[in-house]
């Protein structure tokens, strides 16, 4: 089932899944990339991609490398790279990220604000 031949992994490997019956009461810190079909109440700090699938719930701030949002997320959302709000996605909050695509169907209540690699970086250097 679980390949550990590193010649025939592919992008799409999901380093930590977070089911539909499963609520976490707490911030989560991922290295790799998460698929989170159940609910999170705090904060996602992800280095690789965030995926949430129809149905789930992250009540918190997310910062992640990348995104596809098919959930509900209330809170912020940071990504460095680039972000999908997907048809059954519902943001209510601000979103920070460099490039954004909106499918019909999804909603967003917030602020948007695109910001290029290079101005996050400076700006983290200028934070630092």
């Amino acid at each position: 089932m679980f390949q550990s031949d590193k010649k025939n992994t592919t992008k799409n490997n999901m380093s930590s899944i977070l089911g539909p019956e499963i609520e976490v009461s707490g911030d989560l810190k991922i290295t790799g990339d998460i698929l989170i079909y159940g609910t999170v109440l705090g904060n996602v700090e992800c280095k690789g991609e965030v995926r949430t699938s129809k149905g789930s719930l992250v009540k918190g701030n997310v910062n992640a490398n990348s995104a596809y949002i098919n959930g509900n997320i209330e809170g912020d959302l940071v990504v460095k790279d680039k972000v999908v709000l997907a048809k059954f996605s519902q943001l209510k909050g601000n979103l920070i990220g460099n490039i954004l695509t909106i499918e019909e169907g999804a909603k967003f209540d917030g602020i948007c604000r695109m910001e290029s690699k290079a101005a996050s970086v400076n700006k983290q250097k200028i934070n630092a």
